[in-house]
Order: structure tokens, then sequence, then C-alpha cells
């Protein structure tokens, strides 16, 4: 292997580090193979073919992200959707299918992304709000609770419990509702780069000697 494309693949794994270790070394074989078929001498002959190793990288992991079995359900976080999500846009500014396209489909993700985490925000505000007005309301009682007004006191203070259930009762809801609406937006996302993602960049080594051997 030439020094040519042992850089090229070395730069190229190390932008591939967000990709589970066994596909990594997988699509790092395929393309090395690729490399060593195609007998590439030049670096700006490979770029012209592949683009840099960190476009290869963007590429790859956009067209893995939008495969429904690249992160099983049980293994899925709102942490792995968001970044398979901002792959595989990447990916779509990065395909050649028009400027004024790419800004109308990015209008398009960016105001459904608006509507559901303006949702999610609102009830964030919603809850701490609560928690203000339960810590007030508590620091309140305690400035009463040992005068001739304690009666008072305790108005307060059955306030601030109030809000604090109100918190504890609602938290799990609105953690669900957040991780719901990340894993739906990332759903719409991944649809999206199907539609638009035509060229396969996440191949392996493995799936090239089936389709030889088919």
């Amino acid at each position: 292997m030439t020094k040519v494309i042992a850089d090229y693949i070395a730069e190229l794994e190390q932008n591939l580090v967000d990709l589970p270790a066994k596909d990594r070394e997988d699509v790092v074989e395929f393309y090395r193979e690729f490399l060593l078929d195609g007998d590439f001498v030049r670096r700006s002959t490979i770029e012209a073919e592949l683009g840099t190793p960190k476009q290869l990288a963007i590429n790859i992991l956009a067209d893995y992200s939008t495969k429904d079995d690249s992160a099983p359900a049980k293994t899925e976080t709102p942490r792995s959707n968001l970044k398979a999500s901002w792959y595989i846009l990447l990916g779509i500014c990065a395909a050649p299918i028009g400027i004024p396209l790419i800004l109308v489909i990015l209008f398009v993700i960016f105001f459904l992304l608006a509507i559901f985490f303006g949702l999610l925000f609102a009830l964030i505000r919603f809850l701490f709000n609560f928690f203000v007005g339960g810590g007030l309301n508590f620091l309140k009682s305690l400035s009463l609770l040992f005068t001739s007004d304690w009666p008072t006191g305790y108005v307060y203070l059955g306030k601030s419990l109030i809000c604090i259930g109100v918190i504890l009762l609602l938290m799990p809801f609105i953690i669900k509702l957040g991780k719901i609406l990340i894993a739906k937006c990332t759903q719409i996302i991944r649809n999206l780069g199907k539609n638009l993602l035509k060229k396969n960049y996440f191949q392996t080594s493995s799936e090239k000697n089936t389709n030889e051997d088919k």
C-alpha cells in the first residue's frame, strides 16, 4: 500500500470515531480495498473520486445514520439521535442537490424543530416557574413559622410542598416527552435523508464480497 493511500485511510479513520468500532473497521477496510484495486497513486486523484477524508467521513456517517438498523431501538438515546440528525443534515448540505433546495429543506426542518422544542421548552419553563415559586414560598414559611404569624407560615409551607409535588409528578413526563420529540425529529430527518442521499457511502468489505459472490 502506497503512502498516499495509507495517509488518506488514516485520516478517514480518524474522522469516523463516532462509528461503532466494528462498523468503522469494516468501512475503512472497504475503502482501503477500493483504493488499492483502483491503483490510485495521487492524493488529488483520490479526492476527485471520493472527496477529502473529512468529506467522505461526513457522507459515510450521514448514510450510516439514515439506516434504521444503524442504532437499534434498545441502544438509542437522545444523544445518539441528535448525533444522527446532525450527520444527516451535514450530508444533505454536502449533497449535490442545489443550494435553493437545500435552503428550503433546512428551513422546513428547523421549522419543525422549532415547534417540537418550543413545546418542550414551554413545559420546562412551566416547571421552572413552579420551582422558583416553591422556593420563595418555602423561604417565606421559614420566616413566619416561628413567629406569632405561624398559621400564615404553614400556608406558605403548604404551597411550597404543592409546588414540589407538581414538579416531581411532571418531571418524568417532561423527560419522556423530550426523548419522544427527539426520536420523532430524528425519524423525520432520517426519512428525509433516505430520499435525498441516494449514494451508498456506508459500505463494508463483507458487503463487497457478498456482491461479488452474487
